[in-house]
C-alpha cells in the first residue's frame, strides 16, 4: 500500500501562461502603481531616509532576489511554490508551515486589507484627480459603504478567477498596462517640473481652497513632527522594507509554475524581467519626485498622508498620482489614467490571492496532505473552482473586521510574515539546493547547476545574499517605534499559524498512515506535470 502514493494522476492544470503572461503575472504582485504611493508615505514610519542609498540597495539585492526563485522555478517547475521547493530541499514539515503561512493564511490576509483599499484608498484618489473633491466619496472609505465596495471588489475578483487563468491573464495584462503608464507618466511631469514651478502650483492650488502655502506647510508639519535635518542609517535601512514592495513580489510567478510554457526559460526570465522593469520604474518616479519636492517636502507628503491634519485644505489626498494631476491642471486624461492605474493595481492583489490559495492547498493535495477535493480541476477553465469557492467564503467572513475595525498597520505586518516564513526559509533553500542528496537528482537535471563563482554555485551565493537582504527588511519591520506594539502581537500570530501548519502535516500523515499510505515516499520526487 506504501506504493499507492505514486499513482497520482497528473495535476489537470494547463501550461498555458506565456513569456508575457508570466512577467505581467510577477508585475502584477508588485503592483507598482500602488507601492510607490506606499513607498512615499513610509517616510512618516522612517523619518530620515536617504531616497538614493535605499534605491541604491534595492536594485542589486531585489535583481539577486529573481535569481533565486528563479533557479527554483525554473529547476521545480510545479505549481505551489515554495512549498515544492523547501517540501523537497529542507524537509516537508517546513515546505508545509511556510506554505500554510504563505498561502494559507497570508493570501487571505491580503484579501483582508487590499480589497477594502478599492474603497479606503483608491476611491479618494479618484474623486481628488477627477472632481477635486475627495470628501465626496467618504462614505464608502468606511463601515457599511467600504463593506460593499470591498464585497463587490470580491465577488469580481471570484468571476475572474472561476473563469480560468486564460481569462485572468486578459484583465490582467490590460491592468498591469495601464499601472506601468501611470507611473511612467507621473515619473516624467515629476521629471520636468522643476522645484520652483512645483512651488507655484501648490501655492495657486493652496490660495483657491484656503489651505497653508507651500512654506506654511511645511512650518505646521515642522512643529506637530519634526522633520530630520538630515538623514540616517537606521531609517534608510527601514525604508527598504516599503521599496521592496514594488521590487520583490514578482516571486508570485512560481505559484503558477506548472502551469507556464517552456518553464525552465520562462520562470527564470519571468522572475527577472519582472522585477527588473518594476524596480526601475518605481525607483525612477521616487527619485524624481524627490527631486522635484526636496527633502523637507518628501517627508512633507508622507505625514499629511498618514495624518490628514486639520489645517490640510487642498482637494488632494497628499498621493504622488495626485500631485501629478494637480501640475497638469487636473487633466481628466492624466487624473483617470493615475486613479485606474492605482484602482485597477489594488484588484488585481485580490484575484491573484486567490490564484495563490489554490495553488498552495492544491499542492499540499497532490502530495496528499488535505483531502482529495484540493486536487480537483474544472474540466473546463482547468482551475481548482472548489479551492476558489473556499477562498471566497473564508475571505467574505473575514472582510467585515477590517472595514469596521481598520487595521492601519495590517500591511506591513502580514508582509513581515512573508519576509520570515517565506523569503527567510527559501534562501536557505536555494543556498542548499546543490548540496542536498535527496535533490541530487533534480539538481543534476538543472539548467542552473553550471552557474559558478569559482568553485562556488551562485544558487548558494544568491541564496547567501538573499537571506542578508531579508535580515535587513526584517530590521526594518520591527525598528519603527509607531510599530512596537503591532508587530509584538503579530509575533505571536506568526508563532501560531507555523505551529497549526506543522499540525497540519502531522494530522495528515498519520491520516494517511492509518490507510496504509506512506506520504514520504511523494517528496522523493516531484508531483507529476
Amino acid at each position: 500500500m506504501g506504493e499507492a502514493v505514486f499513482a497520482r494522476r497528473a495535476s489537470g492544470l494547463v501550461r498555458e501562461a506565456s513569456l508575457l503572461d508570466t512577467i505581467f503575472f510577477g508585475m502584477m504582485n508588485n503592483a507598482v502603481a500602488v507601492c510607490v504611493w506606499f513607498a512615499l508615505s513610509a517616510w512618516y514610519y522612517y523619518p530620515g531616509a536617504n531616497p538614493w542609498i535605499v534605491s541604491a540597495l534595492t536594485l542589486p539585492f531585489s535583481l539577486i532576489f529573481a535569481t533565486v526563485w528563479g533557479i527554483l522555478g525554473g529547476s521545480m517547475p510545479r505549481s505551489g511554490g515554495s512549498y515544492v521547493y523547501n517540501s523537497r530541499i529542507i524537509h516537508p514539515t517546513i515546505g508545509l508551515a511556510v506554505s500554510f503561512a504563505n498561502a494559507g493564511f497570508v493570501m487571505l490576509a491580503w484579501v483582508w486589507v487590499l480589497a477594502p483599499w478599492v474603497g479606503e484608498v483608491g476611491l479618494p484618489i479618484w474623486a481628488s484627480v477627477m472632481w477635486q473633491n475627495p470628501e465626496a466619496v467618504s462614505y464608502w472609505t468606511q463601515g457599511v459603504g467600504l463593506l460593499i465596495v470591498s464585497m463587490i471588489v470580491n465577488v469580481v475578483a471570484f468571476v475572474v478567477v472561476m473563469l480560468g487563468l486564460r481569462t485572468y491573464f486578459k484583465v490582467q495584462n490590460v491592468l498591469v498596462a495601464l499601472q506601468i503608464l501611470a507611473v511612467a507618466m507621473a515619473a516624467v511631469i515629476f521629471m520636468i517640473t522643476p522645484h520652483q514651478k512645483f512651488v507655484e502650483v501648490f501655492n495657486h492650488w493652496a490660495s483657491q481652497y484656503g489651505s497653508p502655502s507651500f512654506d506654511r506647510t511645511i512650518a505646521l508639519t515642522n512643529a506637530e513632527w519634526p522633520i530630520p535635518e538630515t538623514w540616517n542609517w537606521s531609517a534608510t535601512i527601514g525604508e527598504l522594507v516599503p521599496f521592496s514592495w514594488f521590487a520583490i513580489y514578482g516571486y508570485f510567478i512560481t505559484c503558477i509554475g506548472g502551469e507556464v510554457k517552456s518553464p525552465r526559460k520562462n520562470l527564470f526570465l519571468g522572475q527577472f524581467l519582472n522585477i527588473l522593469i518594476s524596480s526601475v520604474l518605481g525607483i525612477w518616479c521616487i527619485l524624481a519626485f524627490y527631486r522635484m519636492v526636496g527633502w523637507e517636502f518628501l517627508h512633507v507628503q508622507a505625514y499629511i498622508d498618514n495624518e490628514y491634519p486639520g489645517w490640510w485644505k487642498m482637494p488632494i489626498y497628499s498621493i504622488y498620482g495626485c500631485y501629478a494631476a494637480m501640475l497638469t491642471n487636473f487633466n481628466p486624461v492624466v487624473g483617470f489614467i493615475q486613479a485606474a492605474g492605482y484602482i485597477g493595481g489594488d484588484f488585481l492583489w485580490v484575484p491573484a490571492s486567490y490564484i495563490f490559495f489554490s495553488r498552495g492547498l492544491f499542492a499540499w493535495g497532490m502530495d496528499m496532505l488535505g483531502p482529495t477535493w484540493f486536487t480537483d480541476v474544472h474540466p473546463k477553465f482547468g482551475t481548482p473552482v472548489k479551492l476558489h469557492l473556499l477562498t471566497f467564503i473564508l475571505t467574505s467572513a473575514i472582510l467585515p473586521q477590517y472595514c469596521f475595525w481598520p487595521e492601519a498597520y495590517g500591511a506591513v505586518s502580514v508582509e513581515t510574515m512573508q519576509l520570515v516564513s517565506v523569503f527567510g526559509i527559501t534562501s536557505i533553500s536555494c543556498m542548499i539546493f546543490p548540496f542536498r542528496k535527496k535533490v541530487r537528482d533534480i539538481w543534476e537535471a538543472s539548467p542552473y547547476k553550471t552557474w559558478k563563482v569559482g568553485p562556488i554555485p551562485y544558487a548558494t551565493i544568491a541564496g547567501a545574499l538573499t537571506l542578508v537582504y531579508v535580515g535587513m527588511l526584517v530590521y526594518g519591520s520591527y525598528s519603527p517605534e509607531i510599530m512596537t506594539g503591532y508587530m509584538r502581537i503579530w509575533t505571536c500570530i506568526y508563532i501560531a499559524v507555523w505551529v497549526l501548519g506543522i499540525a497540519w502535516y502531522f494530522i495528515w500523515k498519520a491520516y494517511r498512515a492509518r490507510q496504509g499510505i506512506d506520504i514520504t515516499l511523494a517528496f522523493k520526487e516531484l508531483a507529476p506535470e
